[in-house]
């Protein structure tokens, strides 16, 4: 404890003040962030928004500064990055709009009719069930007891997921008046971090140590890379999936297809849970056609799932999380532990950051320590390094 003391006392004072105020701002702002976690959450909304538009606005500045250029038009230079903003909330109204227009009656109408038809669909089920039952005890006891606890270890991990999303979407409900407000403000704070995110990024590296000043900048820099790379990517095959699962299961004629659609669509944000969980609507649906057809619906939705994760998942997504399995599969009962449906959502991504941060700074601090320049160069190539206990 004296080699400590005496260790500080030999820091210069004014460092030693700088180190002390550095430190009280951290935790004030961890303690701030933690006490208003929930409604904080809200921006995360509008940060995830902004990453995605972040290209397209991107796009549009240089379009429309190319033409305030051409005609010598100064004031319309300087107002590109606005304009651009403008333009991009526009199309994202627009598309909306059209999209709750032309797509979300059919879906509403398809999905009426498969509420009404749920009781059919469940005694057919039903009926599947029992048959498989029947077929069921005619095995061997060992093989049913390894059957049942497959099954025994399945319902646990899906009940876990579902009980822990449950709560934490439950608990964010609590803070309704302050959700409302942060969800009013979000298009505008959205707006003004698209337009003044360089000043902002500067103005938070101004505030840092001079010494973690580069560091900071270049692992902001991979997590920009992973999150925007991840979150275009996953709408992307939102989109494309949810496409192909109701084009699939309208050509083999199962009943709502659209909804079916929408539905793989939407579970896509779930890694490696969420296609599956999709399939099952469809084969249901088709069981009540026929069994035939229920086989067929899930050779479509397993066709999807190949086709996904062959052609369409390495060139949308890449590098950008790169997750096996069974890492992603742990971390989704983690996040939802931790976080709830919130959790559940954003586990991946996280991992993935955690996962960049721990590979940089571990060429940082390595054998031979590298200049942050090469540390994100090595980062990003997924180099090995060398760090001995």
């Amino acid at each position: 404890m004296n080699g400590l003391f005496g260790f500080w006392h030999r820091i210069p004072i004014q460092r030693r003040k700088r180190t002390v105020l550095f430190t009280l701002a951290t935790l004030i702002v961890v303690f701030v962030f933690l006490a208003a976690r929930w409604v904080l959450g809200i921006y995360v909304v509008g940060l995830l928004l902004a990453y995605l538009l972040a290209p397209v606005v991107k796009v549009l500045e240089q379009g429309i500064g190319w033409f305030a250029d051409r005609i010598r038009l100064r004031l319309l230079r300087r107002m590109a990055r606005s304009l651009g903003i403008l333009i991009s909330y526009l199309m994202v109204t627009a598309l909306l709009v059209g999209f709750f227009s032309l797509v979300v009656p059919i879906v509403v109408r398809e999905g009426r009719q498969l509420w009404a038809a749920r009781e059919a669909i469940w005694d057919q089920a039903t009926q599947w069930a029992e048959d498989l039952v029947a077929q069921y005890e005619v095995l061997p006891p060992r093989v049913q007891m390894q059957i049942e606890l497959t099954i025994e270890d399945l319902t646990a991990y899906v009940t876990t997921i579902v009980r822990q999303a449950v709560q934490g979407t439950m608990a964010a409900v609590t803070y309704t008046f302050a959700i409302v407000l942060a969800i009013t403000i979000i298009p505008f704070w959205t707006f003004f971090l698209l337009r003044d995110y360089g000043e902002l990024r500067d103005s938070l590296y101004a505030n840092l140590p001079v010494g973690i000043r580069a560091d900071v900048h270049h692992i902001m820099r991979l997590v920009d890379r992973t999150i925007g790379g991840y979150l275009r990517g996953e709408l992307v095959l939102m989109i494309v999936v949810g496409i192909m699962q109701a084009a699939g299961m309208a050509l083999i004629g199962v009943p709502y297809a659209l909804v079916l659609g929408v539905i793989a669509g939407l579970l896509e944000i779930v890694p490696s849970i969420g296609p599956t969980v999709a399939a099952i609507p469809a084969i249901l649906v088709a069981l009540t056609i026929s069994p035939w057809l229920a086989l067929l619906a899930a050779g479509v939705a397993r066709l999807v799932q190949i086709v996904e994760n062959s052609f369409i998942v390495p060139r949308v997504l890449g590098e950008s999380v790169g997750l096996h399995p069974v890492v992603m599969m742990v971390m989704l009962v983690v996040g939802a532990e931790i976080g709830g449906l919130p959790g559940l959502i954003l586990a991946p991504i996280l991992t993935a950051v955690l996962r960049d941060i721990y590979r940089y700074l571990s060429h940082r601090f390595a054998d031979e320590p590298c200049t942050p320049e090469e540390a994100v160069h090595r980062t990003i190539n997924e180099e090995h390094f060398t760090l001995s206990l």
